[in-house]
């Protein structure tokens, strides 16, 4: 008698139907690797749990900026509809994609899905077809902006790398993508099935769903004006001292009146605003990748007392900063490539105001990452 591997599921059941809408101009990754993990599913369980097909306007093959082209497994037309999982890949700007036949097709095909949603600036088509009105969703930090201006019944969130609500999920920019996909086949099967394809795709276990676009957009904002520049690194290094704008205006050589006009105008936010959110991002990093008392997060960060430091992650995060560690540290076990991954992301920055701060809903709800523990 066959062994049987201990992910296999009873041959019976039908695959789920996992399709792409992809275009011209598609960014390739935000297809291969979300896919790649529904694909990973079916060689470690043995068998086709997953049926994963990709779509575009029409059968011809869909060229990218990256000089490789993808042949769609059919036109969007002539898919069987419904579907188990649609996804709508990211692109480049949204006027040089979206179409009307593709707003009318994702409108009808989404709706017969069980869940649907997209892949960082894959929401445009999703807002373009009225399915983002009154969704909580996210997309890559730099186009938050043009998702809020274009369609404002849509409730973006900045901070998370994806989110789920009922049917509809959305994702942060390229890699973040895999993170979301993950956390859909955990829905499917199960948290040890989805950490099992993380460890074969060698991938960053803890990935926080409300955590990761914070370093990665407080890192690109750091100014081409030296003077600025000066003061950010100082405020980095400096967290657990006193960072008013009349002793940061020093750093840089300003008057206080000059220095906050001018941070201001380079940051898209006040000295005050960067050293909260700086603080908040080392405090977050910490109390994922180290095991110091709360007290000495908050000392080192420069918040004065744990209550300073819970009433910020309450504020921002949406959870105090007990239960967001209990969430997302990594554990002292985990495999060599999660600590070298956890290491290169250890890096400062400043979250950047890019002019969204009064119209992009930052995340009160953490959206817990596909391999993190549920209390």
């Amino acid at each position: 008698m066959t062994k049987a591997n201990r992910y296999t599921v009873p041959a019976t059941r039908k695959p789920r139907r996992v399709a792409m809408l992809i275009y011209p101009g598609v960014t390739p990754l935000d297809v291969a690797g979300p896919l790649e993990v529904f694909s990973f599913a079916n060689i470690l369980r043995k068998q086709m749990i997953y049926d994963v097909v990709t779509v575009g306007p029409t059968a011809e093959p869909v060229t990218t900026k990256a000089g490789i082209a993808f042949l769609p497994s059919c036109a969007m037309t002539e898919l069987a509809l419904p579907v188990d999982t649609l996804m709508v890949a990211g692109g480049g700007k949204p006027r040089t994609w979206i179409t009307r036949e593709m707003i009318d097709w994702l409108r009808t095909a989404a709706m017969q899905a069980r869940r649907f949603g997209s892949i960082c600036t894959g929401a445009f088509l999703l807002g373009a077809a009225g399915l983002l009105d009154g969704r909580r969703v996210t997309t890559h930090w730099a186009s938050c902006a043009d998702l809020v201006r274009l369609h404002p019944a849509a409730l973006v969130e900045v901070d998370p790398i994806f989110i789920r609500e009922g049917p509809f999920f959305s994702s942060a920019g390229i890699t973040a993508g895999i993170d979301l996909a993950l956390s859909l086949v955990e829905e499917d099967h199960g948290r040890d099935f989805a950490l099992n394809i993380a460890r074969y795709l060698v991938l960053y276990l803890k990935r926080a769903g409300g955590q990761a676009q914070f370093s990665v957009r407080l890192q690109a904002q750091f100014s081409d004006v030296p003077a600025i520049e000066r003061v950010q690194h100082w405020c980095a290094e400096n967290l657990d001292r006193d960072l008013r704008a009349a002793l940061l205006c020093q750093i840089a050589g300003m008057s206080e009146r000059s220095f906050i006009r001018k941070f201001h105008q380079e940051t898209g936010q006040t000295p005050g605003e960067y050293v909260a959110t700086a603080r908040l991002e080392a405090a977050c990093r910490l109390l994922t990748e180290t095991g110091l008392l709360l007290k000495e997060v908050a000392w080192k960060c420069g918040f004065g007392s744990v209550a300073a430091l819970r009433r910020a992650f309450v504020s921002r995060i949406g959870v105090p900063p007990r239960q967001y560690r209990e969430h997302f540290q990594v554990s002292e076990g985990a495999d060599r490539f999660t600590q070298d991954r956890v290491a290169a992301d250890a890096m400062p920055g400043v979250l950047p105001g890019s002019g969204t701060r009064a119209s992009v809903k930052s995340s009160k709800n953490v959206a817990h990452s596909p391999l993190s523990v549920r209390s």
